[in-house]
């Protein structure tokens, strides 16, 4: 069973696998059968996901604090 930062991690690894097949190859925004299909909007929605994933995956890492006494 994988835990939830492998999760979030997989997930981030589809976005950014999205994004890359969707600016590869633009496309413009349209509308059919009364839908719009804004792919700008789309993009930037995949963006947030990443965004997200990364403040999830920032919070599981492992992290180091200095300090130092004086006397």
């Amino acid at each position: 069973m994988s835990t939830d930062a492998q999760q979030i991690a997989t997930i981030k690894s589809q976005t950014l696998t999205r994004m890359a097949e969707i600016t590869a190859q633009p496309k413009p925004t349209y509308q059919i059968d009364g839908q719009m299909v804004a792919w700008g909007g789309y993009l930037a929605q995949l963006q947030r996901t990443v965004d997200w994933c990364n403040e999830k995956l920032a919070g599981e890492a492992p992290f180091e604090e200095r300090s130092q006494g004086y006397s």
